[in-house]
């Protein structure tokens, strides 16, 4: 399946965690871990992914250079014998546990990062055109960091960074 992804990142600072939780859509928790498969580029596109008791290999590419607002998202259902597989050996990950949240009349995804990770949480908002966005852009008022377009909080750099270097990164924002 391909589609496009039209979607808006934001950092959720520590002081700010609480308020977002109280937003999550009852039962609407899942375990997720996501592993990047190495691909010579210092981003890596392609990832797989177990999402509670799904499987999946997905790639996504923005459309314009330097800008991920909009990617291209294509994403093939896997067993989990095919993940296991093909997951052996590779030890760039992310673990995290996602939350549906309503928040401002939006409904995003709330990650909340665990493992190496751990500390590091992020909501992320997707609109179904650019119109859509552009709504949100103007009247969303959240009061958070975007980091759509900060590189290395993508799901592929970030899977490189130990809990140290995450860190000290994140003071910098």
């Amino acid at each position: 399946m391909q589609e496009l992804e039209i979607e808006k990142r934001f950092l959720v600072p520590e002081d700010k965690v609480d308020e977002l939780m109280s937003f999550i859509v009852p039962d609407s928790g899942v375990k997720m871990n996501d592993v990047y498969i190495p691909n010579g580029d210092a981003h890596k596109d392609l990832r797989l992914r177990q999402k509670g008791e799904k499987y999946m290999v997905t790639r996504k590419r923005p459309i314009k250079d330097g800008d991920t607002t909009t990617m291209l998202e294509t994403t093939i259902e896997l067993s989990s014998y095919e993940f296991d597989a093909l997951a052996s050996g590779i030890e760039s990950n992310v673990e995290k546990e996602r939350f549906l949240v309503d928040v401002s009349e939006w409904r995003g995804e709330l990650d909340v990062f665990s493992g190496r990770h751990a500390g590091l949480v992020v909501v992320e908002f997707e609109f179904q055109n650019e119109a859509d966005l552009s709504d949100f852009e103007q009247n969303a008022k959240l009061d958070l960091v975007d980091i759509t377009n900060v590189e290395w909080l993508a799901g592929g750099r970030l899977a490189e960074i130990d809990g140290e270097t995450l860190k000290e990164k994140l003071k910098e924002i």
